[in-house]
């Protein structure tokens, strides 16, 4: 039998060995960042093959099969889903090693218990037995999967404009899974294109029942849907920015810039900037009156590729991390807010590592209790979040904060079968910190141990996050 990814992958120590089978692989998982979907939660949407399942939303296995010399028609394009699957085994051995490879074998023998290394000459065998299993098995449900991996909550990623129905009808189903919306209003910053932001004006209007005509009306029109996603369970904002605000417009400016749009004139970047800032700073005020967290996924550089935009569309794997500084721009956002005193709690994400400490540091100016971990400089995210990823973030939280109160790990993916990436991450933390305790470096105390892994895979996430599944 195949070395590869053995039991004790990720856990060189006998004590990490310890940690991980006796503590953190049994613990439940809270997903407070994903983009599942509600619809397909409700429906325990099944799949006809691994093509479906594996190759249709996820970017990251798209990027790989481009860098690995795949042309478009096997990643997004119109190839048979046998092909498309064929194509990626293919060439998953130029991919040894990384995280793509190591996830989809971990996926391979969670979910279908085979433990073949997937190539071109074992495409067909796996195809075959994965059909017959999609076929068979009444247990591959997407609810079921999750499920299966101790999934108790689930946030999704969804726009004030979106109708929260299907979240009221799957909280109806009492699965035992709770699944809750994050409020990720991006479409209302983006007056620089006036043509969607009013289209999404038109919607948003739909669902609040009333005519979205000026700024008052728009500002009325978001504290509801804030207010409506709050009776559904969301305790959760979301915001991807290149860097957090440094310039705020007041109600007046405010009022100045939607006007301008409204008359199909173009805003300036300053109006643009300022403009993100003042909403920014009103979600925050209504974060912090409801005790909601405000996630902040800082330094992507996005579509950038004019050319494949117009093939695949957005977030279709060519989004990539920008050079911005993050620091000085996240402190003035958080000093802006404080002293306001509408600081919420804040998760800040960072996409690239040159930023990571700064960021981290900053957070830490502005920590203050009785909430434990209330600046969080969160878990490695999206191309950052691979084994030397992570344990860099563990390392940041060891120096600069407080790796006892961090909140754990996210998938951020749109893949229910990343699910396992729970399990990557728990397998490194527990070597980071069986690595720690036998080297000398952190006490020799088991059970004092045992209890910091428990709390960053599942007990602080319980309670920083306070869902109201918990409350019953």
């Amino acid at each position: 039998m195949s070395n590869y990814l053995n039991t004790n992958y990720f856990l060189p120590t006998d004590t990490a060995q310890r940690l991980y089978h006796e503590v953190a692989a049994d613990q439940p998982i809270i997903d407070f960042h994903t983009h599942l979907s509600v619809q397909d939660l409700l429906t325990n949407r099944g799949y006809e093959n691994i093509t479906q399942m594996w190759l249709a939303h996820d970017h990251y296995k798209w990027r790989a099969m481009r860098a690995a010399g795949l042309t478009e028609d096997y990643v997004t394009g119109d190839r048979s889903d046998y092909e498309k699957f064929e194509a990626f085994c293919s060439v998953l051995p130029d991919l040894v090693n990384g995280p793509v490879h190591q996830w989809a074998h971990i996926e391979l023998r969670r979910i279908f218990g085979i433990n073949e290394i997937l190539s071109a000459d074992t495409a067909k065998q796996v195809w075959d037995e994965t059909c017959k299993q999609f076929a068979e098995r009444k247990d591959l449900g997407v609810l079921d999967i999750l499920k299966s991996f101790r999934y108790e909550v689930v946030c999704t990623t969804d726009d004030p404009a979106d109708p929260l129905t299907v979240h009221n009808e799957f909280a109806a189903l009492n699965s035992g899974l709770a699944v809750y919306p994050t409020f990720r209003p991006d479409w209302v910053l983006a007056v620089d294109q006036p043509e969607l932001f009013f289209d999404w004006c038109a919607k948003l209007a739909k669902e609040v029942g009333f005519e979205i005509d000026s700024l008052d009306s728009l500002l009325r029109a978001m504290s509801q849907r804030h207010d409506d996603f709050h009776a559904v369970g969301c305790r959760l904002s979301d915001h991807g920015m290149t860097k957090c605000s440094e310039t705020f417009a007041t109600d007046e400016e405010a009022l100045v810039i939607y006007n301008k749009v409204k008359a199909n004139e173009a805003v300036s970047r300053a109006e643009h900037d300022a403009w993100i800032g003042w909403w920014l700073v009103k979600i925050a005020g209504w974060n912090t009156e409801k005790s909601w967290t405000m996630q902040l996924h800082l330094g992507p550089l996005r579509n950038n590729s004019d050319e494949m935009f117009e093939v695949a569309g957005r977030d279709a794997g060519f989004d990539i991390m920008d050079d911005a500084a993050q620091t000085l721009p996240a402190v003035t956002f958080f000093n802006y807010l404080e002293s306001l005193k509408i600081l919420p709690n804040v998760i800040g994400y960072n996409l690239n590592p040159k930023e990571s400490v700064g960021l981290c540091n900053a957070l830490q100016s502005f920590n203050k209790g009785p909430v434990r971990g209330k600046m969080q400089y969160g878990p490695a995210w999206w191309h950052v979040d691979h084994k030397s990823g992570i344990l860099e973030q563990l390392l940041i939280l060891v120096n600069h904060s407080a790796l006892g109160c961090s909140v754990g790990m996210l998938t951020d993916s749109r893949s229910f079968t990343s699910a396992v990436r729970h399990e990557y991450y728990r397998r490194l933390l527990c070597q980071f910190v069986g690595e720690a305790m036998e080297s000398g470096e952190m006490p020799d105390d088991m059970e004092s141990a045992k209890a910091l892994i428990k709390r960053i895979c599942y007990g602080n996430a319980r309670e920083y996050f306070a869902f109201p599944c918990y409350k019953k």
